[in-house]
């Protein structure tokens, strides 16, 4: 029987690979479980899924100490790689942000462990994110944004990154 991750991971590693663009997709479990480094062309990124089962807007995510500690091994152990996390709407869609964007609705003077990310979006819609406290990330997602961000030098606020 194919478990809800592999069904919602299946379907976002589809949409990489039908992008169009030749990719090398490893498994980072030393990372973490839900890390992934992707490579196509010179462009090399990184994604953290996480995936939330609820079938109809607002979605929740928490993040834990060990995608915490994910994020932070990336950080050091790949300076050069884009780091992205991909949030799995159930079957709406994935919701991906760059980790900088991620950062302006989380308290960073904190842990992020145990913090909570609620996503939005209406019919026809973007992607709208909250953080602790109901702090609303500048920007909204299209829904297209993924998997462009992913295989592109850009990240989702629309200013090249710097490799």
């Amino acid at each position: 029987m194919i478990n809800d991750q592999e069904f919602l991971y299946g379907a976002a590693f589809l949409r990489l690979i039908n992008y169009g663009k030749s990719i090398t997709v490893t498994h980072a479990s030393w990372v973490h479980t839900s890390v992934y480094l992707i490579e196509a062309d010179s462009i090399k990124s990184a994604i953290l899924f996480k995936i939330s089962k609820k079938p109809k807007s607002a979605w929740s995510f928490t993040l834990s100490s060990q995608e915490e500690s994910a994020l932070d091994t990336l950080n050091s152990k790949y300076p050069s790689v884009s780091v992205f996390i991909a949030l799995i709407c159930h079957k709406d869609g994935i919701c991906c942000i760059a980790k900088q964007r991620l950062w302006s609705v989380l308290d960073t003077d904190t842990s992020i462990a145990g913090q909570h990310i609620s996503v939005s979006r209406q019919t026809h819609g973007s992607y709208h994110i909250s953080g602790p406290g109901r702090q609303r990330m500048d920007q909204t997602v299209p829904q297209s944004d993924f998997p462009r961000v992913i295989l592109s030098n850009k990240d989702n606020s629309y200013e090249s990154n710097s490799y």
